[in-house]
């Protein structure tokens, strides 16, 4: 190869190198500007609200720059990228070449004999003179990395810019999305209005924050254009302006900042008004009430399920009108054939009112509470004609009941005559009021209340005589009351019936006074808890829907419940039959069966419960309630025979002290079982201990209520469980309030004795030992009555704090009271 042709070579190797770096060059000048046009040009927007004509004039001058861009960046520099422009940038770069590579690119033609000379002495300087020193790398590197940067940048901006930054890019690149960032909804829009009617337009900025807003508004075929200024709506975010008595057609638009909204036409059509609504209730079947019409009407107030008969009266002919309801529904008015009354709109013989011209009648069906008005159709659009009238749909309650005598349960003698009362009410007459009882979980008796059917009101009564039904104490009659009118039914709580001994039965125990006292305690707890399964079981059976879930929770709660009382029972005869506490005692040994047949009946209300069949556990579960009634009563004959024979007779004595013990043990978790039961034979000493462990229970109890406070202050409605619970405490409230009066009564009769005098008794405790020995014992009764007389005060203060407290819980269970719940964890804590 000759000298010429390769100095060629490196000229054309050279012009390449500078055409890569002007190409990476104009890239990157071309995306740098780009990316700064768009960033301005979309600020600029945002000011003027997207508008249609600022976005299309932003892309023009964006296209404007990128033409500029190209022109100068690209074209250009590489239109004047020739062999001699490349030659003089090497030259630049190489003083050295001394003008040769510049001389010998214009020179470079055929026959100059001088040329292959030159090109070989250029040869020489060209070896130190590569193109990649000419031109570095480093440039490349830079201009391509700006570019790459830039170009990154505005695709995100496009695709992912936040705010108004990526809405504007993609605007300028893309065209104008479909949902756009900023907008006025205008409310109605294109409408029509009846001639002189009122319209009210509203204005709703999106994504604007202006306090000014403007409609423009043109009437008929004027070319000037009056603007008013929106007011703030009263109840929203939008503006608004009343366009009253609209005489011919307008055309408006609304201006918020910078953006207007599009054009709208409101059309002005000639209608007819309405002059009267004539309205004729016809109330279910149910109700047995009469018909009733409203001559001049609009509102409508019914009892749900009532029909409404509209005939609307306009002040001339109606096409195509209709009655349109708030939820969009619209039910056509028909016209009224001529004045005696058709069979196809359903209109009463002679009930035409003041004529039937221009008269159109529709029906509208009462299940809600809404509004409705009367419109006209015209060209497809629904155009109202009057305002808005309300639809009240009356609430249908069920009718009232109560039992009002006896109010609650009730305890009775085996020959007493027991009268039960109850009262109802309902807004739409009675059909039926009946009072139910039944004996022992059998079956029910009813006697009928209501002496005029169809009465709101009725009250009655009846006699229940225990004698003739032959009961004796420990059987239970159940009672409840029921109404009926002619679409629902309810009732009252069930209650309860005791048969208890005869009243002389408890006065000779009370005068006994023989430390027997505490015996029923045990045992009428789980009476009572049996009562109230029932109530509860009651309670769900007449509950005619609800939720699935709430319905199991209960359910599994009130099963967990009856299969505690049921092993507690078991538990109670099994202990009995262990001890040998029958052998030779029969109504020891009628309490134990009394106690396993009760357990017995609990079994298939374990059963029923959980398996949610509610009415069927009420059997079983009143029958259980009766035989734990039983027991009680034969606990309390054992109690009678106990405190009769005083405190030596030996046989029945130890077997009231170990029978009881059993119930201490069974539902008193937190006693020790090697405790052992303190006689009227404790000694002072004694006695302050248990004034001590009373008031440790009583700051237990306190904790248990503070914790269940908390837990129902933390929730939002009571659970069933929880009422539980209160009752629980409040029924061991009850009891420990009753053992610290026994503990004060003792502790009283301990420091004053018989005659009243201080220390008496411990004194004539004594006689019968020595001198020296009878000193030590009348100081230690002094030091004794001492600490008596110190607990008795504490006793003193915490009856009277337990006392309200009780008062609090119990508002605590009857009125789900949270505040209640409070004051009596605070009043146990004190």
């Amino acid at each position: 190869m000759s000298a010429s042709e390769e100095l060629r070579s490196y000229v054309e190797r050279l012009r390449r190198r500078l055409r890569l770096v002007a190409l990476l060059r104009g890239a990157a000048v071309l995306t740098a500007s780009a990316l700064v046009a768009t960033l301005v040009l979309t600020a600029i927007l945002n000011r003027l609200a997207f508008s249609a004509a600022s976005l299309w004039s932003a892309r023009g001058v964006l296209g404007l720059i990128l033409a500029a861009g190209i022109a100068l960046a690209l074209a250009v520099p590489l239109w004047r990228l020739t062999r001699r422009w490349a030659a003089r940038r090497a030259e630049r770069a190489f003083p050295d070449f001394e003008q040769r590579l510049l001389t010998f690119t214009e020179r470079d033609r055929a026959g100059d004999p001088f040329l292959e000379l030159l090109a070989a002495d250029t040869l020489r300087m060209a070896s130190a003179a590569s193109p990649r020193l000419v031109v570095p790398d480093a440039a490349l590197t830079v201009f391509a990395g700006v570019a790459v940067v830039c170009l990154a940048a505005l695709l995100w901006l496009i695709r992912f810019g936040p705010g108004y930054w990526g809405y504007g890019a993609a605007a300028l690149w893309t065209g104008p999305p479909t949902s756009p960032l900023y907008a006025i909804r205008v409310s109605p829009g294109d409408a029509a209005v009846r001639r002189n009617g009122d319209q009210l337009v509203i204005a709703q900025p999106r994504g604007l924050q202006t306090d000014r807003v403007r409609m423009y508004v043109r009437y008929g075929d004027t070319s000037r254009w009056d603007h008013v200024a929106m007011q703030p709506q009263p109840q929203g975010s939008g503006f608004e302006f009343l366009l009253a008595g609209i005489p011919q057609d307008v055309e408006y638009y609304v201006e918020a900042g910078a953006l207007d909204s599009p054009h709208y036409h409101l059309r002005v059509v000639d209608v007819p008004s309405v002059r009267q609504i004539r309205v004729r209730y016809h109330y279910p079947a149910w109700t047995k009430l009469a018909d009733a019409v409203e001559e001049h009407g609009g509102d409508l107030r019914a009892v749900t399920g009532t029909q409404a008969q509209l005939e609307v009266r306009t002040d001339r002919p109606l096409r195509d009108g209709v009655l349109v309801l708030d939820d969009g529904r619209q039910i056509p008015l028909v016209p009224l054939a001529g004045g005696a009354g058709s069979a196809d709109t359903g209109t009463p013989p002679g009930d035409t009112g003041a004529g039937s011209a221009n008269a159109y009648r529709a029906a509208i069906s009462i299940e809600r509470d809404g509004a409705y008005h009367v419109a006209a159709r015209d060209r497809g659009e629904t155009l109202r004609i009057s305002e808005d009238y309300f639809i009240e749909a009356g609430e249908v309650r069920p009718p009232e009941v109560a039992i009002v005598r006896p109010a609650g349960d009730y305890r009775a003698s085996p020959i007493e005559e027991v009268t039960v009362g109850a009262r109802a009410a309902d807004a739409f007459g009675l059909t039926d009021f009946t009072l139910h009882y039944s004996v022992n979980g059998g079956a029910d008796k009813t006697v009928p209340l209501l002496k005029d059917p169809g009465a709101k009101q009725a009250s009655g009564s009846t006699l229940v005589s225990l004698e003739t039904l032959k009961l004796v104490p420990g059987d239970v009659v159940s009672y409840y009351a029921t109404a009926k009118d002619g679409r629902a039914e309810s009732h009252t709580d069930i209650a309860f019936i005791q048969v208890d001994p005869f009243e002389r039965d408890f006065s000779q125990s009370q005068q006994a006074g023989g430390g027997g006292g505490g015996f029923g305690n045990g045992q009428a707890q789980i009476a009572e808890r049996e009562k109230e399964i029932i109530e509860e079981t009651w309670k769900q059976a007449g509950l005619k829907s609800g939720a699935p879930e709430q319905a199991a929770e209960q359910a599994k709660f009130l099963s967990d419940v009856q299969s505690t009382l049921r092993s507690q029972s078991l538990a109670l005869a099994g202990r009995v039959e262990l001890r040998d506490l029958s052998i030779g005692n029969e109504a020891i040994g009628s309490f134990q069966q009394e106690m396993s047949a009760a357990a017995e009946a609990m079994s298939p209300a374990v059963q029923s419960l959980r398996g949610q069949k509610w009415s069927e556990a009420i059997a079983p579960e009143q029958k259980a309630l009766q035989h734990l009634l039983r027991a009680q009563a034969t606990f309390r004959q054992i109690e009678v025979a106990f405190g009769s024979m005083g405190a030596g007779s030996g046989a029945v004595n130890s077997a009231g002290r170990d029978l009881a013990g059993l119930f201490d043990l069974e539902l008193d978790m937190q006693k020790n079982q090697y405790e052992t039961r303190p006689d009227a034979s404790s000694s002072p000493s004694q006695g302050t201990n248990q004034v001590d462990d009373a008031l440790r229970k009583l700051d237990e109890l306190a904790q248990r209520q503070d914790a269940l406070a908390a837990q129902r202050r933390a929730g939002s409605d009571q659970t069933a469980e929880q009422r539980w619970q209160q009752e629980e405490l409040r029924r061991q409230a009850d009891q420990l309030r009753r053992q610290l009066e026994q503990l004060a009564q003792s502790e009283r009769l301990a420091r004053n004795g018989p005659s009243g005098q201080s220390a008496q008794a411990g004194q004539d405790g004594q006689d019968s030992q020595s001198g020296q020995d009878g000193q030590s014992g009348q100081s230690g009764q002094s030091t004794s009555g001492g600490r008596l007389a110190g607990a008795s005060g504490r006793i003193g203060q915490a009856l009277d704090e337990l006392r309200q407290a009780e008062d609090d819980m119990r508002r605590a269970v009857d009125q789900g009271d949270d505040a209640g719940a409070r004051r009596a964890a605070e009043r146990l804590r004190e």
